[in-house]
């Protein structure tokens, strides 16, 4: 299930696993995601020990800021919204841990891609 949230000019979209981080809005074009966690399990049903384990640059958008001002004062939107599937760059993302859970904030630019489904 899915709940739609509006603070300000932020729209969050509220799942049960993501209700940690809706206490946490992003202010400009800053976007708050969660990275995906890698598989440790091989499609032939071995386990990975952690060395092994691949890096994943791939988050899911958890909350979306209003976007940024240009020099006139209009609001630039972000190109990212609740839910999208993005890349990550390697570096550069400010890690946020909210009750156990691991979340990065970063600038909407600083966004690599999003994944289409």
């Amino acid at each position: 299930w899915t709940t739609w949230r509006c603070v300000s000019d932020v729209v969050l979209a509220v799942t049960p696993l993501q209700t940690l981080a809706r206490r946490l809005i992003p202010i400009a074009d800053r976007v708050l995601v969660k990275k995906v966690v890698a598989k440790t399990q091989t499609a032939g049903g071995v386990f990975l020990p952690d060395a092994n384990v691949p890096k994943m640059n791939e988050a899911e958008v958890v909350a979306v800021g209003p976007g940024a001002l240009d020099v006139d004062g209009k609001k630039i939107p972000l190109e990212v919204a609740v839910g999208d599937k993005v890349l990550l760059p390697e570096y550069g993302a400010t890690m946020v841990k909210l009750e156990d859970e691991e979340y990065h904030l970063l600038r909407g630019g600083d966004i690599l891609g999003k994944f289409s489904d």
